[in-house]
Formats: structure tokens, sequence, C-alpha cells
């Protein structure tokens, strides 16, 4: 790795800036090491912190918007961001029109990566350091974070832990609390005739979606305020048949109208399994209790 940048100056490099790369997906601890590394190098050259972020306008499983990785790395130190958008990013060639974009658009001084994987074979974008060096831009490369079992932080290793509901490990790999944010819409109402009203989300189509099951959470309203909740994702098979998934969570203690309101559902703890009951009664009881484990999950 280039610890020490041998910038060449030149009128045009002046004010060209050092730019730190990647997809940034999730915004997970390892991100923050990229971005802060990138940002001293920034302040050593004194020079401005540029974000280039890769966004595969076909991934499926996202953890974070193209916006909110961008409002991330601002509020890491970056003065703007530029979006790279990929419309296939399994194109042999995209590496070249990524380069071109930061190349044409940015004429950047340096550019701030993650170190290949142990295996340069599973890169995203392998090409990239080889088309950056045709340009004679250099690559300063920062050591990947590992978590403390040795495993490194990755957006993989996130959805990974999200899959299998390990929702505290997910949370250690991204640094916060992992987040649902949709507005709310109007369901079947079976929730409020038997007494656990809910607040059905409406996801953006390629959000990742935690493995199906009920869990504690902590939901933050546009006013401020923050309220414990139950929420279950899955098909409700006690009450539907070829239901599709959905996420609702019941707000403890809350008595509102959130039709059309944005809030922020961040996952804690994962409770139980979706199941099947022999009947509503049945249902009502064991809501009864994931209500009461919740309480007692989040106290305080």
């Amino acid at each position: 790795m280039n610890d020490r940048l041998d910038v060449r100056r030149s009128s045009r490099d002046a004010v060209s800036p050092i730019v730190v790369l990647g997809e940034f997906d999730g915004f997970h601890l390892g991100h923050r090491q990229l971005a802060d590394a990138a940002l001293r190098v920034a302040q050593r050259e004194r020079r401005p912190l540029v974000a280039a972020v890769l966004a595969d306008m076909g991934a499926a499983h996202t953890l974070t918007t193209v916006d909110q990785r961008c409002w991330a790395l601002l509020a890491s130190g970056a003065s703007s961001a530029l979006v790279v958008s990929l419309v296939d990013a399994s194109d042999p060639a995209i590496a070249v029109e990524i380069v071109d974009q930061i190349a044409n658009r940015l004429a950047p001084s340096a550019v701030v990566m993650a170190c290949l994987p142990d295996d340069a074979s599973t890169a995203r974008f392998p090409q990239l350091r080889a088309e950056f060096a045709e340009r004679s831009i250099e690559v300063v490369e920062v050591p990947r974070w590992r978590n403390p079992d040795g495993q490194f932080i990755t957006s993989d290793a996130v959805r990974d832990a999200l899959r299998t509901a390990d929702i505290p490990r997910a949370n250690d790999l991204l640094g916060r609390t992992f987040s649902l944010i949709g507005t709310v819409v109007h369901g079947s109402g079976l929730g409020r005739t038997i007494g656990f009203p809910t607040a059905n989300l409406d996801l953006r189509a390629d959000a990742l979606i935690p493995r199906r099951g009920v869990y504690a959470a902590l939901v933050d309203l546009a006013d401020g305020s923050q309220h414990r909740a139950a929420v279950n994702i899955g098909v409700r098979p006690t009450v539907e048949r070829d239901g599709h998934v959905l996420v609702e969570a019941h707000l403890l203690d809350f008595d509102g109208d959130l039709y059309g309101v944005r809030i922020d559902v961040g996952f804690r703890r994962w409770l139980r399994e979706e199941q099947r009951f022999g009947s509503v009664d049945e249902l009502v009881a064991q809501l009864a209790l994931d209500v009461e484990h919740t309480r007692l999950l989040l106290r305080g």
C-alpha cells in the first residue's frame, strides 16, 4: 500500500480532488474506515475529498439507497458526491466506463479504494486499478477492516446476518441499528380488529428484507418521537393463503394515525419464527406474548 502520496503538481492539478471510490452499500464500519482514511489523505494533501459512489442499477437486496450512501459520505467529510450509475455491472468492460467517468468529470489527483480481497478473483471490479494506471492516476489502497472474529466486514456479511436474523451481528458490522424506512399504507385492517393495529410499510422494491419472523424494534417518527414495536415480517399464514411478504409494525403504547407517514423501523432483536396458529385466538395470545417480550427487551 502506498501510504504517502507523491502528487505531481500542475496548474490543472491545483484543484484536483482526492476521490474515495466504492459501492458503499450499507455504509458499514469498513466503509467508514475507508472514508476516514481518504479524508486524512485529502487533508494532508490540502485537497477536497469527493466521493464516487458506484451504483449498480440492477442490484437487488440492497441495504441502503444511493441517496443514503451519499449523505453518509458527506457527513464523513466529503465535499461532494458523484454517482456512477452502472447499467450492467457484470460487463467485463465496466471498469473502463467507471474510470472514464471519474477521470473526465473529476480529474482526480488520486483515488482511495479498499484493498483487493484476499482472493483477488472475487473482486467486484478487478480491472479498476489497471485502468487508473493507464491514465496515470494514483491509487491509494486502504486495508479492509476485520471484525473481532477475524472476518472482513462486508456488505455481504451484513446481508448474511440479516437473512439468518442475527440482528446483533448485523448491527455490530454496521456500527448502527439496521433499519427499514417506508411509508405506512393501508392493509387489511385485521390487526386493529384483534387489538393489535399495525403500520404496514411500503418498501422500495430492491430493499433487503430480513428473515421472516417477529422482531423487537424501535420506530422513529417524523416528529422526533421513538416507540418500541413488535414487528412481523411474513405472509400471515394464520389468516391468509398465498400471501405476499409484509412488514408490519405494532407500536407499543401508541394511538395515532400513521397512514401516509414515513417511518424508520430499527431492528434490535429477533423473537421467534413466523408461525401458523390453529385459530385467531391462539394468534392473539401469542401476539400478547410478543408485545410483552418486546417491552422487556427494550425497557429503558
